[in-house]
């Protein structure tokens, strides 16, 4: 065996759990895509995702086995403190983590950006007004006055009045589908040590947090007549209008849940073991 596919099998046991696409990725990426759509569709795509989860969930270790963690040698535990006593050293109480690895930093990579996001919709160039159909929108400078905290946009918060108009909140949400998507495909290409196989979850990322950033800056590519660039012009629906927005990002959790089911299919399924 080559030492490629050893830390091609290394790499796919050590993230053995977060893989099974067609337990986490595939079931909510369905939720996303029936979510926009009548309530009976809505309630059609929950039960097939929960259906898919429910069964995933036996069929991963029925095929591929499980991976277990090897306990660590007693006298190689590692103790926060060195407490004195005559009968040896007291093992510490086993506390369970209270958050995962990866979590945490998905929550951490998502505050930085929500930041970022929040700080440029602050600034009152950004404002504007949705007109028309999903066909063919069209965008209106905001000429309101606008209110902000005074610690997010300090020129802004003399002015008053309302935050943002409903048409621009309903593109917010859009965009900040964009950016949450995104940064979760970002945090689990860094999780897996930006390993070369991941690529297809960087270039989500990139599309995902690249869209959330179009969408945030559209504000300040509008004129007064309301034109804009042709190439935004054709984007305009996909930046301002939630349901696109969750077709867009069911569609990609869809894919990176499908390409990560792939992965161990191909490591640890009968194919690979035909091939040893």
């Amino acid at each position: 065996m080559e030492t490629r596919d050893l830390e091609r099998i290394r790499f796919i046991t050590r993230h053995f759990n977060d893989l099974q696409g067609l337990r986490y990725g595939v079931p909510l990426g369905l939720i996303l895509l029936a979510w926009q759509g009548p309530p009976l569709l809505r309630v059609a795509g929950a039960v097939g995702a929960l259906a898919l989860a429910l069964g995933a969930r036996r069929y991963y270790p029925r095929t591929f086995g499980a991976v277990e963690q090897q306990p660590a040698e007693p006298e190689m535990e590692l103790y926060p403190a060195s407490i004195y006593s005559p009968a040896g050293p007291i093992p510490r109480l086993a506390m369970p983590p209270r958050m995962a690895p990866v979590a945490r930093r998905f929550l951490l990579t998502s505050l930085l950006a929500v930041i970022v996001f929040a700080y440029v919709l602050a600034l009152p160039p950004g404002m504007f007004v949705v007109q028309g159909d999903e066909s063919h929108p069209r965008l209106l400078p905001q000429t309101e006055p606008v209110y902000a905290p005074p610690f997010v946009s300090p020129w802004a918060y003399p002015y008053g009045r309302e935050m943002m108009p409903p048409s621009m909140f309903r593109a917010v949400l859009a965009q900040t589908a964009y950016l949450l998507a995104g940064c979760l495909f970002l945090t689990l290409w860094l999780w897996r040590r930006r390993d070369l196989s991941q690529s297809p979850h960087l270039a989500l990322a990139v599309l995902l947090l690249g869209l959330a950033a179009l969408g945030t800056t559209l504000g300040f590519h509008v004129n007064r007549e309301g034109t804009i660039d042709p190439l935004l012009d054709r984007l305009l629906p996909v930046l301002v209008y939630p349901g696109m927005a969750a077709l867009l990002c069911g569609g990609a959790l869809i894919l990176a849940g499908l390409f990560d089911h792939w992965q161990l299919a191909r490591t640890l399924g009968p194919s690979a073991r035909v091939e040893d």
